[in-house]
């Protein structure tokens, strides 16, 4: 089975959470000598025109190229819009090519994605063009939001048009979903990409693994640990990571002479293994609605707890399996509060952390590759080829 993955971005470009699940997916294949051949397609650099952010003649004819070389039986797709648009599709339907596409955010349900009105409400339906484009956060100006929003929409249609089946990490992603695309589809968790429990295990700082934008909550993180500071000033908060407000936070750190704080850039897969090994607990505070959360299950597969913000997607399983803490989002003084619990409360911290590691030990890659190859199966079974029965009397 050939299978053709299209992603916006190659592993080359600053690989985040997508990225690295498909560098580990192609690495699996290879690994166990499965029957799947696995051939990525992603772009290095994100610099597009703007008019390639509707429709990206150059990249659609690459692919077209690579579909025609490479010839796959089936081709599936990752996060698309900008430098990939989804016309590609318009070629694999045509060649009777099943593709399926597996939704990881909440873009093609809110184009602004926060999935949070300007006054900090979730968003549970989402129908309307002018709330979105005047009420959604983040706004910018009418008249880039408007663009924003036409855009999506009209990559939505291609999409809704061409693909057989989708996939989404979490329960209410996929109700989304659903509500939006007229095609069959169901919820393929992720699974735990980095683990490693034999490393040391000593217990010497905070963490925070992510990108440093607005939306991740790293500021509302440093207000909270400004306040923890001053009640255990021995404590240290090491974040990993790169991204547009670096400079906002490093600025932050200096001008309210916050200590112990270490930024460490971006992280490869060796470092953050150390790093979550010699974590007390590890801080997730999204002020984004968040489709699942790698982070949590990559602490968890090191016997690590967690403090994540309430709009992560995997907070009613963490509250359920009693294996990490949940804060209001964007509170800092909860926020504060919830690390104040761990750092005095030895005896709370060792239960979460064993619930948490029991939780995520189904969650291997193994598993989910068996879950998704028979995916692919099903949906090469549904989309075989059909012969009509008058072309079928005419060759006879």
């Amino acid at each position: 089975m050939k299978v053709l993955l299209i992603n916006n971005f190659s592993i080359e470009n600053n690989p985040g959470g997508v990225e690295n699940y498909l560098l580990e997916l192609t690495d699996y294949a290879q690994r166990s000598n499965t029957d799947i051949t696995f051939k990525w397609f992603g772009k290095g650099n994100k610099k597009t025109h703007w008019f390639q952010k509707l429709h990206n003649r150059e990249v659609t004819k690459e692919i077209i190229a690579e579909i025609d070389s490479f010839q796959p039986d089936l081709i599936h797709c990752f996060s698309i819009g900008a430098p990939i648009t989804p016309h590609f599709m318009n070629y694999a339907k045509s060649k009777s090519i099943p593709v399926l596409q597996s939704f990881r955010d909440y873009y093609y349900i809110c184009p602004k994605n926060y999935m949070l009105t300007d006054s900090g409400k979730i968003i549970e339906r989402h129908e309307n063009a002018l709330e979105c484009i005047f009420y959604h956060h983040p706004r910018r100006n009418i008249v880039f939001d408007s663009l924003l929003y036409l855009k999506q929409q009209y990559h939505k249609r291609i999409i809704n048009k061409n693909i057989c089946y989708f996939l989404s990490p979490s329960d209410n992603l996929t109700q989304f979903i659903r509500k939006h695309f007229n095609v069959p589809g169901r919820t393929l968790p992720n699974p735990v990409l980095l683990s490693n429990p034999s490393l040391e295990t000593a217990s010497d700082y905070l963490l925070y693994v992510g990108r440093l934008d607005r939306e991740k909550g790293v500021l509302t993180l440093l207000k909270a640990f400004q306040n923890v500071v001053l009640r255990f000033p021995n404590e240290k908060l090491l974040i990993a990571g790169s991204g547009a407000e670096k400079d906002v936070l490093l600025n932050y750190v200096e001008t309210n002479k916050i200590p112990n704080v270490r930024f460490l850039g971006a992280q490869n897969r060796d470092q953050l293994k150390k790093l979550y090994a010699k974590a007390k607990f590890t801080l997730v505070p999204s002020e984004f609605l968040e489709s699942y959360g790698n982070v949590i299950l990559e602490s968890f597969a090191f016997h690590k707890t967690v403090i994540i913000s309430s709009l992560l997607g995997l907070v009613d399983e963490v509250a359920s399996n009693h294996c990490g803490l949940i804060f209001p989002y964007g509170d800092d003084t909860e926020l504060a509060k919830k690390m104040e619990l761990l750092l005095v409360d030895k005896t709370l911290r060792f239960e979460l952390e064993t619930n948490a590691y029991s939780y995520v030990q189904n969650k291997s890659f193994s598993n989910h590759f068996k879950e998704l190859r028979a995916i692919y199966i099903q949906i090469l079974k549904d989309n075989q080829p059909t012969v009509s029965i008058n072309s079928s009397k005419s060759r006879m």
